[in-house]
């Protein structure tokens, strides 16, 4: 779905869901998907042309669409057929998103090994083929992890460890050139920070780019490349868990990396506020540890920031009297929950939906802050079948899909930006 404001001529919001929340496993089940989910989405929300998908393809998946033209051929007149604009994808999770003990795993491969690189570029050749934007307003995204889990790599070796993971960046984003040679079609590879992965933070993710790319000045490849095809994924569930000032000011250091803001994953976490006067809502918080996903909690306190791993990492040094969690003011969670919730009833539980809200209200009034000519955002809540009931609402998963873009698009609309 394209939006686009009066005042600002050139420029346009493009927004769509992740697919990362349909079973994947091969052409079949992913085309199943998109039936049962998309369509009816899309009858129930637009008359226009196209409307944005959020692709999500396993490595498997991707790696025989690149390599067998007649797959390829299927998945490319079913979206055109349909009018499904396929302008952002998700390349985080390699495989298996939806098994059982998948938790750290989710980085693996790391962006220290050619499985990662060449798991990318298959995506990435996929997209510049089906890909609708020849010209240099327009971009497609694709979006990645910024190289592992922090367990994978040693406090002594991370400086060695994002230099390495740079480096396969830029050897994406040169090879994202030639491809933009070929097909015509610019893509952006947009780096996710997420807490406790190797770069937790945007602001963390600039300064490393800022120093990287100080040292290939005088490499006139790896510096056009950079500046055209390597960006930021601006997910705001990960950020609210982190406490990143996110102000004017700090959107518009990030516009100047590399080449902005590629993509903004417009998600909320979960939140509970006095934890230890909340027993309700921190212990619903514990009941909600599942085996898939990780759910690492970060906590603000007087003095210090507190931060566990996991749901149980956390129980484990609630059972501690002296730990600094029983001084945290609050805590919020890496939970995706549906983006309309400002709460889930009845449960003392919150979500950071006002700190979302914030962020993209910000990127809407001001279009210089994307760093791009357009802004992608991509409703990413993949937790639906581990909801509870109080956060999945009433109905099925496309009337709660449905209320995530109603919310989303009110925003828009609030500021100017509506169908074009």
């Amino acid at each position: 779905m394209r939006l686009v404001h009066r005042d600002h001529p050139g420029r346009s919001v493009r927004l769509a869901y992740c697919l990362n929340l349909h079973p994947a496993g091969d052409l079949d089940q992913y085309l199943k998907g998109l039936r049962r989910i998309t369509l009816p989405l899309r009858e129930r929300l637009s008359n226009a042309a196209e409307f944005g998908v959020g692709m999500y393809l396993p490595a498997k998946l991707a790696r025989e669409l690149a390599s067998d033209a007649s797959q390829f051929d299927r998945l490319r007149n079913f979206l055109e057929s349909f009018g499904l604009d396929p302008f952002t994808y998700n390349a985080f999770p390699s495989g298996d998103f939806d098994a059982v003990g998948l938790k750290a795993r989710v980085f693996e491969p790391t962006w220290f090994t050619e499985q990662r690189l060449q798991y990318t570029l298959d995506v990435a050749q996929l997209a510049a083929r089906l890909g609708r934007c020849s010209g240099s307003e327009r971009h497609v995204s694709i979006s990645t992890h910024t190289g592992a889990h922090s367990s994978a790599v040693p406090p002594s070796e991370r400086g060695d460890a994002c230099r390495r993971a740079f480096a396969n960046w830029v050897a994406s984003a040169i090879a994202f050139a030639r491809l933009e040679r070929d097909w015509g079609t610019r893509l952006v590879l947009a780096l996710e920070p997420e807490p406790r992965a190797l770069v937790e933070s945007l602001l963390e993710l600039r300064l490393i780019f800022d120093a990287e790319r100080e040292l290939r000045r005088s490499q006139s490849e790896s510096s056009a490349a950079i500046a055209r095809h390597l960006g930021l994924c601006l997910d705001t569930c990960h950020a609210a868990v982190e406490y990143e000032d996110l102000s004017v000011s700090s959107l518009q250091s990030l516009a100047m990396s590399g080449a902005g803001v590629g993509k903004l994953q417009f998600t909320s976490a979960l939140s509970v506020h006095d934890p230890s006067g909340n027993d309700f809502g921190r212990r619903a918080l514990f009941d909600l540890d599942d085996p898939r996903y990780l759910h690492q909690v970060t906590g603000q306190g007087p003095d210090a920031v507190a931060r566990a791993g996991d749901l149980p990492e956390l129980r484990e040094a609630w059972a501690d009297p002296r730990s600094a969690w029983h001084d945290c003011s609050e805590w919020r969670c890496h939970f995706h929950v549906p983006v309309d919730l400002e709460a889930l009833a009845g449960s003392g539980l919150s979500t950071t939906r006002d700190y979302a809200d914030r962020v993209l209200r910000e990127e809407l009034r001001a279009p210089a802050l994307w760093g791009a000519h357009e802004l992608h955002v991509e409703i990413e809540t993949y937790t639906w079948d581990v909801l509870p009931r109080e956060a999945r609402g009433s109905g099925e998963l496309v009337d709660g899909l449905e209320r995530e873009y109603r919310h989303v698009l009110a925003m828009c609309a609030a500021e100017g930006w509506c169908p074009g």
